[in-house]
């Protein structure tokens, strides 16, 4: 897992080269992100805290890829994304004791098939929400930033909200059992 080329496929190719592409015909280094890769870190947590899941697009035939080394390079990053997943996503799985074998024993073992298929879909439902929030309406440069503070605004919002520090300090006592 995390090791090797990853191609995002269909309208998320679309939508991940739009959030990569230039804002600015005057300024080409004005992007929200980068690389691809920042968006393959980013966009899981989102789709996962904004309830957001989406299956693979067939209906085009793009793809956007992120070299191997890349991937390789974040592998700890996407790594630490994906047990937080497992370990915070008590709607796929109530029993806690189990969310941590799925983010910790069971890692990149064939026990971990489908929560691997969770968290692309928590991929693809992040790569959404930015898309919406961010992309989706805006024209010019001025557009792009108001949404993007107002994204950004109403992430810490939904953050601060959905997830307390007694949450996370619970599963670390948890977790050290």
């Amino acid at each position: 897992m995390f090791d090797k080329e990853y191609s995002f496929k269909g309208n998320h190719a679309i939508k991940v080269n739009r959030l990569t592409a230039s804002l600015s015909e005057k300024n080409k280094d004005i992007k929200i992100f980068q690389r691809n890769i920042d968006v393959y870190v980013t966009a899981p947590l989102v789709g996962f805290l904004y309830g957001r899941k989406a299956d693979v697009d067939k209906t085009t035939t793009d793809t956007a890829k992120i070299m191997g080394d890349r991937v390789i390079n974040s592998k700890e990053d996407l790594k630490f994304n994906y047990r937080l997943i497992m370990l915070l996503d008590d709607k796929n799985e109530s029993n806690a004791e189990e969310r941590i074998n799925k983010a910790f024993r069971y890692i990149e073992s064939d026990k971990s098939v489908s929560d691997e298929a969770l968290f692309e879909d928590y991929v693809r439902g992040g790569i959404d929400v930015l898309y919406e929030k961010i992309i989706e309406k805006s024209n010019s440069l001025d557009e792009y930033l108001t949404n993007l503070y107002d994204f950004l605004e109403e992430f810490e919002e939904r953050y601060n909200e959905a997830i307390t520090s007694d949450d996370i300090m619970d599963l670390c006592k948890l977790a050290r059992s």
